[in-house]
C-alpha cells in the first residue's frame, strides 16, 4: 500500500510495484490508509510523512497498534533529513525510511529486501503454528500417558503396610517404575524397573512388565518364572536397543527366605534391627530385554534371614545424585546413613540425607523403596471374612494328575490357584490352602521324584546349591507323576478340605522332615503345614500325604491348630 496525497507520487510508485509482480493498493490520506489497512491487510506500506489531516507519523502509530504482533514493514517517505525527525519516524513504528525525491532503484531494492524478510517471517509463522500444534498434541499424549502410567503403577499392592517408597522423576514421567503384590500364599513380590533413558520412552520400556508381574503374582508363580516371561515379552515387543534394569524380590515370611533376581540395578541391602547390613545382592544378570529367551537366565539368589529386617532398594539415580561440587551421593554414603538410624526412622533419614546432598535439576530419576521384613515364621493374615457354611460345596471332589513332562513345563500350584479361589468353600481360605499345596507338591517333586536332599541347605549359600541341583534334576526327569486330590467334606460336624498329594517316587524320610534342622534352614515347610492344618498324615514310605484343613473361621492363624502329625 502506497500512502501519499500527491497523485503523481502514487502513479510513479505503482509502476515500480506492478513491474515487480506485486499487487498495488493506494491511499490518499492517513484516514484512508487506516481503513484500507483494516480491509485489505497489505504486506508492506510506503507511508508519506507530510499529509493533511492525520499525518504519516500518526497513521503509522495507529496502523502499528492495529497490526499487533503481526510483522509489517513500514517505510517512511520524507523530504526531512534532520536526525531527530528521522528518529521520530522510527519511534512511531517505521522500519526504514526513503527521502524525496524518491529514488526508484533504491525503492525497488528496499521492496526486494523486505519481500525476502516477509517470506522468512511467513515461514517462521508456519513453523510456529506447526510447533504449537505439535505441542498441543504432545501435551495430550503426555496427559494420556500420565493416566496410563498411573493406572499401571498405582495398584493397590503399593498400599501394602510393609512398604515405604518415593519416586522422584527427572522429567514429566519417571523411567523408574515400581510394583508390589502378594501371592495367594502371602509372599510379597516387589519390582523395581529402571528403563533406558528418561521420561515417557523410558517408562514405556517397562510397561510390558507390569501386567505380567501382577497377573502371575496373583496366581502364585515364583519370581523366577515371572522374570522369564517378562524378558520374553519385552524382547519380542520392544524395539532393538530398548531395555530395562530390573530387580525382582520375593519375601516369604512364613519360610523366612528372600529370593532376588537383579539385572543391572544397584544392590538391594538387607538391614537388621541393629542397623547392620547383613546381606546385599549384586547384579548377576544383564538388564531385561537384552537377551533372547533361549539365552536368558532366571537363576535366583535365595537368602535365609533371621529376625525382623528391612530391605532397601534404589535406582542408580540415588547413587549418582550430585551436590554443588559435583560429588555423587554414592552407595557408601547411603549404607552409612542406613546403619546410623534406628529401624523406625531409617527410610526418612535416607531421604533427608539425599535431599540435603543433591542440588539443582535432577539428571536421572530417583526411586527409593523400603520393605519391612517380618520375623521368620510369620504368617501375613488376609482380611478376615466369615465363611458361608451353607454355600453348597459339601461332597465336592477334584482330582489332578501330572506326568513328568507336565511337571517340567508347568508350575502346578499356580495353575490350580484359580480353581481354589472359585470354590465357594475354599475361597476365603485360598491363601492357606495355596501354602499347604505349595509345600506338599514341592516335597513330592523335590524329595519324591527328584530325590534332592534338604541337608544341602545347611547355610545361606546352600540354597543356591540346592536350586542348581533341583534345576538339573528337573531337566533330566523322564518319568513319574504327582496326583492331587481336593475334597470338601464334613468331619465331626465341621467343614473340612481334605488335601491328598501322592507321587510315584520311592518315598522319603518324612520323619526327619517333620523336624526342623538345628540351623532352621530346612524342615520349615513340613512345620508350616503342620501348624496350618488340623491334621496331617503321612502314608506308607512317605510318598503320600493327607492333610485336613478346617474351613471354619476360627482356624486361620498359624499356631491356632494342634497340627497332629500321624503315620498310617
Amino acid at each position: 500500500m502506497v500512502v501519499d496525497d500527491i497523485a503523481n507520487n502514487i502513479a510513479i510508485a505503482s509502476q515500480v510495484v506492478k513491474r515487480m509482480g506485486h499487487r498495488f493498493i493506494e491511499a490518499r490520506s492517513g484516514e484512508e490508509a487506516l481503513e484500507k489497512f483494516l480491509a485489505e491487510s497489505p504486506d508492506m506500506i510506503l507511508m508519506d510523512v507530510m499529509m493533511p489531516g492525520i499525518g504519516g507519523l500518526e497513521a503509522t502509530r495507529r496502523i502499528r497498534q492495529a497490526a499487533g504482533s503481526r510483522w509489517l514493514p513500514i517505510l517512511m517517505v520524507t523530504a526531512l533529513t534532520r536526525e531527530d525527525e528521522i528518529l521520530e519516524g522510527l519511534q512511531a513504528g517505521a522500519d526504514d525510511y526513503l527521502t524525496k525525491p524518491l529514488s526508484l532503484p533504491v525503492f525497488q531494492a528496499k521492496i526486494q529486501v523486505f519481500a525476502r524478510i516477509a517470506e522468512l517471517q511467513q515461514e517462521l509463522s508456519r513453523h510456529s503454528a506447526e510447533l504449537s500444534a505439535y505441542y498441543r498434541q504432545a501435551e495430550d499424549e503426555r496427559r494420556l500417558g500420565a493416566r496410563l502410567m498411573a493406572y499401571m503403577v498405582n495398584r493397590e499392592g503399593l498400599d501394602d503396610p510393609a512398604l515405604r517408597y518415593r519416586v522422584t522423576p527427572a522429567w514429566h514421567f519417571s523411567g523408574d517404575l515400581i510394583a508390589a503384590a502378594r501371592t495367594p500364599g502371602k509372599c510379597l513380590h516387589i519390582l523395581l524397573s529402571d528403563g533406558m533413558g528418561h521420561g515417557l520412552p523410558a517408562a514405556m520400556a517397562s510397561l510390558p512388565q507390569f501386567d505380567t508381574f501382577y497377573a502371575m503374582t496373583e496366581l502364585g508363580y515364583g519370581i523366577g518364572r515371572i522374570v522369564e516371561v517378562m524378558n520374553s515379552r519385552m524382547h519380542t515387543m520392544m524395539p532393538q536397543g530398548r531395555y530395562a534394569a530390573l530387580t525382582l524380590v520375593s519375601i516369604n515370611p512364613a519360610m523366612g527366605t528372600i529370593e532376588v533376581w537383579n539385572g543391572g540395578n544397584p544392590y538391594p541391602r538387607l538391614v537388621d534391627a541393629n542397623g547392620k547390613i547383613v546381606k546385599h545382592w549384586k547384579s548377576r544378570h544383564v538388564p531385561l530385554g537384552v537377551l533372547p529367551p533361549e539365552e536368558f537366565s532366571a537363576e535366583l539368589e535365595v537368602y535365609s534371614y533371621e529376625g525382623e529386617c528391612q530391605l532397601f532398594l534404589w535406582s542408580d539415580g540415588l547413587t549418582e545424585a550430585e551436590n554443588a561440587d559435583g560429588e555423587q551421593f554414592g552407595a557408601e554414603r547411603a549404607c552409612a546413613t542406613l546403619e546410623s538410624a534406628g529401624p523406625e526412622h531409617r527410610f526418612e533419614t535416607l531421604i533427608q540425607a539425599l535431599d540435603a546432598h543433591r542440588v539443582g535439576t535432577l539428571a536421572d530419576d530417583i526411586t527409593v523403596l523400603m520393605a519391612a521384613v517380618p520375623a521368620p515364621g510369620t504368617m501375613v493374615q488376609p482380611v478376615s471374612h466369615v465363611a458361608d457354611a451353607e454355600h453348597g460345596s459339601d461332597g465336592l471332589r477334584m482330582s489332578f494328575h501330572f506326568e513328568a513332562q507336565d511337571l517340567k513345563n508347568l508350575d502346578v500350584v499356580p495353575a490350580l490357584s484359580g480353581v481354589i479361589e472359585r470354590i465357594a468353600a475354599t475361597k476365603e481360605h485360598a491363601g492357606q490352602v495355596f501354602l499347604i499345596l505349595s509345600e506338599l507338591v514341592s516335597n513330592a517333586l523335590d524329595h519324591g521324584l527328584l530325590r534332592i536332599d534338604s541337608s544341602l541347605k545347611t547355610n545361606s549359600d546352600g540354597f543356591a546349591t540346592y536350586a542348581a541341583h533341583r534345576q538339573s534334576a528337573l531337566e533330566e526327569l523322564q518319568e513319574g507323576f504327582i496326583d492331587i486330590d481336593i475334597e470338601i467334606l464334613r468331619r465331626d460336624n465341621r467343614k473340612m478340605a481334605k488335601i491328598t498329594v501322592r507321587d510315584s517316587g520311592p518315598g522319603f524320610d518324612w520323619v526327619a522332615r517333620s523336624q526342623m534342622s538345628e540351623t532352621g534352614l530346612y524342615g520349615r515347610g513340613v512345620e508350616l503345614v503342620r501348624r496350618l492344618s488340623l491334621e496331617m498324615q503321612y502314608i506308607g514310605a512317605g510318598n503320600e500325604v493327607v492333610v485336613y484343613y478346617e474351613l471354619s473361621p476360627a482356624s486361620h492363624a498359624i499356631g491356632s491348630n494342634p497340627g497332629h502329625l500321624l503315620m498310617q
